[in-house]
C-alpha cells in the first residue's frame, strides 16, 4: 500500500523487518555488523530527509500562494487606480475585434 510520500508501506516494512531479524540471528562477523549499522544510519538519514523535504514543499506551496495573492491584489489596485484608461483600452480593443470579425 502507498503512503503519502509515494513509497510502499506496511507490507514492505514487514518484509524488511523480517529480513533484518533473519540477518540478526544468522552468525556474522564484524563486517556484517558494520554494514548493518551503516544501513540503519542510511535509513535514519532517509527518514530525516523525507521530513525535511515535506517541510520544504509545504513552505514552497505557501510561498507560491502568497505571491499569487500579492500579484492579484497588485493587478486589482492598478486597474482601480487607472480605471478610465483601462476601460478606454478595453473599448478600443473590443471595437477593433468586432470590426475585424465583420469584415470577414
Amino acid at each position: 500500500m502507498m503512503d503519502q510520500t509515494g513509497y510502499e508501506s506496511d507490507d514492505d516494512f514487514a518484509k524488511v523487518v523480517a529480513v533484518d531479524e533473519a540477518l540478526e540471528t544468522a552468525p556474522g562477523n564484524d563486517a556484517t555488523l558494520a554494514r548493518r549499522a551503516q544501513l540503519e544510519a542510511l535509513r535514519t538519514e532517509i527518514a530525516n530527509l523525507r521530513e525535511e523535504l515535506a517541510a520544504i514543499v509545504a513552505g514552497t506551496s505557501r510561498l507560491a500562494v502568497t505571491e499569487a495573492v500579492i500579484a492579484l491584489e497588485t493587478t486589482q489596485n492598478r486597474i482601480r487606480d487607472h480605471l478610465a484608461p483601462v476601460l478606454i483600452a478595453a473599448g478600443v480593443i473590443g471595437y477593433l475585434w468586432g470590426a475585424s470579425i465583420r469584415r470577414r
